[in-house]
């Protein structure tokens, strides 16, 4: 679908002609400051990125599987009018993260390469202290955690909940999959005892906080 884009709200989310937000898929780039929300490093800088290279602020879309998130914006794949594929351009350009939900996945193997060049290349956010791996050892549960953030873990226990297999890393931190993503991954249980980077949001929840985890590719086993 050729669109039009009359602004850019931030580094992954646009606001169309017609007033009907887009959110790019498969990405999340860093906050920017806006009266719910304070800025995160990085955040500035892939919203002006995004916004010159709209200047043609022609786009296409292209929609998969789910076409609106929980926040009822619309989710798409968006390519320049020269073909590039601007999802993952961001992603190449370390200016945003890799944030794979399914069954959005219809470019998935395209934007984890990109990921991986610009993370090789230590590209933006990859060369930013705020965004180097946390070590378990480290973790507090008192503590409240923002923003997309990467933990060097080591599962030692597996259960099952409801909707849920968990690798637990210690009686307060968790490392969640949901129960219906469970044929993209590995066996869980090659999981256990094993080095991990795992990369997402802490969600605390009583005395536990979790790393909810949707897509393997959050999920990178570490030297031992």
């Amino acid at each position: 679908y050729k669109v039009k884009v009359r602004k850019v709200i931030d580094g992954d989310t646009l606001l169309l002609e017609d007033c009907e937000k887009i959110r790019l898929i498969g990405i999340n780039t860093p906050e920017v400051q806006s009266r719910y929300r304070q800025s995160q490093p990085g955040g500035e800088a892939a919203r002006d990125w995004l916004q010159k290279t709209l200047r043609t602020p022609v786009v296409w879309l292209q929609y998969d599987a789910q076409q609106f998130d929980r926040y009822d914006r619309r989710l798409a794949h968006v390519f320049l009018e020269s073909g590039q594929y601007l999802n993952a351009l961001l992603l190449e350009q370390g200016l945003a993260t890799l944030t794979l939900i399914p069954p959005n996945l219809l470019y998935a193997d395209l934007l984890i390469k990109a990921q991986q060049s610009a993370e090789q290349k230590k590209r933006g956010i990859w060369q930013m202290p705020s965004y180097q791996r946390q070590h378990a050892s480290t973790f507090d549960v008192d503590k409240s955690y923002s923003g997309w953030q990467r933990w060097e873990l080591t599962p030692s226990r597996l259960f099952e909940s409801r909707k849920y297999i968990n690798l637990m890393v210690s009686e307060s931190l968790l490392i969640s999959i949901p129960k219906a993503q469970r044929a993209l991954f590995p066996p869980v249980e090659s999981y256990l005892n094993t080095p991990l980077e795992v990369r997402g949001w802490l969600r605390k929840q009583g005395k536990q906080q979790r790393l909810y985890v949707q897509h393997p590719s959050a999920i990178i086993p570490l030297p031992r």
